[in-house]
């Protein structure tokens, strides 16, 4: 007898079926008890009268792995619209010890510490498999519009031998003989691949040695990583971005409603036309709108980031911004000057819902003006040898971005914390389980 899940029990109406998954919860309550099992799909009810079933289950306790085989009934109220009666159960693995959380409740009362500390039981709570279910959904909508759109997918590596983007938040390795880092992004990687396939994505690991333990920090964290060439401006690449985020929100819609149900959720409200201003625009709107003066900034604080959401759900009716234009001073040496005013670089950063998911830019492209940023951000050109020679040999206009997978779970779906976005999350202090 194959196997059936429990999206497709309604189905099999008056047949004999085989379910197989956790016990989820069990009502022993006298003449009639039932049981709730918990498979990929989702919950199944089982209707229980045998004394003898009863009592294989009787003291076996919540995750235990069970076999069930029995007659299949549609019935409308019930979970998925069919339940199973006349069971005939058999205990395949037996949990050892209670769980030190409860699972099973409409919400987990516990602190983040206890949920990270017991991550491989409290993933099993459906509200908790709902956050990576929608994630997984949102990875494959941007692999599939990427594929869709002529990019090739690339897999560049996490060990380099140098700073991709300076600054001191590197993890340092012992590589054999030598120093090495963590990569910090993909960035240096994907950009040597556009002389390759001129369009390129992947979702990469990065990671960053973060000394803050906020809400918003982790110190490896997935980001989306995409890069164009031939492009005719920086806009490209921003309209690119904006036409990815609203692919995922239509996929979730269709793939997931059951999970936006169980997260009691609201998708974010991305209008046809997303509003695009500069950064100094951005700050002139927060002391206006706000009458907070911080104009005098090289960057967006947390508190401009929520301000500038504010407003903009206010004035455009949007959860997005594009924010471009930042000071050079702020981006990174490949970013490339404004023409109109090189004290401004062609760059972007995407704020949703009051935080930021998104950075890019068009890149400098001519072997010279990178060799004179590069000094200016007091780097050493030969630390960068192995990407700046590429530019020797001919490189289009092109530009891309790297998109935080956790942080635009997290702002999808309104999660306080972006370590919850994250399924085994490392930060200043955790590197377990």
């Amino acid at each position: 007898m194959n196997r059936i899940l429990s999206k497709d029990l309604k189905n099999h109406s008056g047949e004999d079926v085989l379910i197989k998954g956790h016990l989820f919860q069990k009502r022993i309550m006298g003449k009639i008890n039932f049981l709730i099992i918990r498979d990929k799909e989702g919950l199944i009810q089982v209707v229980l009268k045998d004394k003898n079933e009863i009592d294989k289950i009787e003291s076996i306790m919540d995750e235990s792995v069970l076999y069930i085989t029995g007659k299949c009934i549609y019935d409308k109220r019930a979970i998925n619209e069919a339940e199973i009666h006349d069971p005939k159960i058999e205990v395949v693995s037996k949990v050892k010890e209670p769980l030190k959380i409860e699972i099973n409740k409409p919400e987990i009362h516990a602190n983040l510490d206890t949920l990270f500390n017991n991550r491989a039981v409290v993933l099993r709570a459906p509200q908790k498999r709902a956050i990576f279910k929608i994630q997984s959904i949102m990875v494959q909508a941007f692999r599939d519009y990427a594929i869709e759109n002529g990019s090739t997918e690339i897999f560049p590596p996490t060990i380099v031998g140098t700073a991709t983007e300076g600054g001191a938040e590197l993890f340092e390795i012992k590589y054999y003989d030598k120093k090495a880092y963590l990569a910090q992004s993909a960035q240096l990687y994907k950009q040597i691949m556009v002389g390759v396939f001129e369009k390129v994505f992947g979702t990469a690991h990065s990671y960053r040695a973060e000394k803050f333990g906020t809400s918003r920090h982790m110190s490896e964290f997935i980001q989306y990583e995409w890069e164009m060439g031939f492009i005719e401006s920086y806009m490209d690449i921003v309209n690119s971005a904006i036409d990815i985020i609203k692919y995922m929100k239509k996929n979730i819609e269709e793939k997931c409603s059951d999970e936006i149900k169980l997260l009691n959720i609201e998708l974010p409200t991305l209008p046809k036309k997303i509003p695009v201003i500069k950064f100094r625009e951005a700050q002139k709107l927060i002391k206006d709108k706000k009458g907070i003066d911080n104009t005098s900034e090289i960057d967006l604080s947390p508190m401009d980031e929520k301000m500038i959401s504010e407003i903009t759900k206010e004035e455009y009716q949007s959860d997005l911004i594009v924010i471009t234009h930042f000071p050079r001073v702020k981006t990174a040496f490949y970013s490339m000057p404004d023409p109109e005013d090189e004290e401004y670089t062609l760059s972007f950063d995407f704020i949703l819902r009051g935080e930021e998911i998104l950075s890019g830019s068009q890149r400098i492209n001519d072997y010279e003006n990178l060799i004179e940023s590069i000094k200016r951000k007091s780097l050493n050109p030969n630390d960068f040898e192995s990407y700046t020679e590429i530019f020797k040999f001919g490189m289009p206009p092109e530009g891309g971005f790297g998109m935080g997978v956790e942080r635009l779970t997290q702002q999808f779906l309104s999660i306080e914390n972006v370590k919850e976005a994250s399924l085994f999350p490392r930060d200043v202090k955790r590197i377990t389980p």
